[in-house]
């Protein structure tokens, strides 16, 4: 496999990303729109269009990539992250860290099950929300648009950018809402904090990607977070000891925050991106 590299100018890359971020929103959209999109029927089509947008992205990162050997010594697999699967076990210990909170609740407040959220949905939404996005989205968002972005922003702001074209992209979820009929007013409340929730996560994710130069991390973490959804902080009342269970919440973010700097750390992985 040959050697490959990436060193575009700002405008380049940010144009290259901005097309794979749309190409990946508009594959969702060549179906005949009969269905909401939780029907079995328009899942399916979705996550065929999606699957084959992430096969193909590598091949779209291909176009982009210069092959001077001199300049680098990494193949494609490298830098879209397809490495080294067990680095996803720091980042998904401290996820789960993060989550003590809404865990301990959902486990030993409500004695409800991981997946009892979705028991009103079918097993198709469950294999997109849990398999099929995280992989689909974490291989374009991170592990193709990371290599674009990287060289002309910089770490930070790559962590802070290229969130942006991941929240973006589920912009289309209001024009859904728009069109089942609900409020403007409510559909633009609903599409602000997905947006704001998705940027964050996907800040995160980034980081992870960069850290451990893998992509496995970012879906591990990504098919957990889908599983618990954002935590619902108006049900800890209903607890039966709230004291206890907003204990645990802050035990949890605070542990996160101070073990973060020592587990994502690249003394303890094999990234590319820490050495460019």
């Amino acid at each position: 496999m040959m050697f490959i590299h990436f060193d575009l100018e700002l405008w380049r890359a940010t144009s290259a990303s901005l097309g794979l971020a749309v190409l990946f929103v508009v594959s969702l959209y060549i179906w005949p729109q009969k269905y909401y999109r939780n029907h079995p029927t328009c899942v399916k089509q979705r996550m065929l269009s999606v699957l084959l947008v992430t096969l193909l992205s590598p091949c779209y990162l291909l176009l982009f990539g210069g092959r001077d050997t001199s300049l680098s010594k990494h193949h494609l697999l490298d830098w879209i992250g397809l490495k080294d699967p067990f680095s996803a076990i720091l980042p998904l210990s401290l996820t789960l860290l993060l989550f003590s909170g809404p865990l301990y609740q959902q486990l030993y407040e409500f004695r409800a099950g991981l997946l009892s959220d979705y028991d009103s949905y079918t097993d198709v939404v469950l294999i997109r929300n849990l398999v099929v996005a995280p992989v689909a989205e974490e291989m374009v968002f991170r592990g193709c648009l990371a290599p674009l972005l990287f060289r002309p922003l910089g770490w930070t702001a790559t962590v802070i950018i290229l969130p942006l074209f991941f929240g973006v992209a589920h912009l289309h979820h209001g024009f859904e809402l728009y069109r089942r009929g609900n409020p403007i007013l409510e559909v633009l409340a609903t599409v602000l904090i997905q947006t704001a929730f998705t940027s964050a996560f996907g800040a995160y994710s980034t980081f992870i990607f960069l850290t451990t130069g893998s992509v496995y991390g970012p879906i591990v973490c990504h098919a957990f977070c889908n599983c618990m959804g954002c935590p619902d902080l108006s049900s800890i009342s209903q607890t039966r000891n709230p004291r206890l269970t907003w204990l645990v919440y802050v035990l949890g973010l605070v542990g996160f925050v101070i073990l973060s700097q020592y587990i994502l750390n690249c003394d303890n992985f094999n990234s590319l991106y820490c050495v460019l």
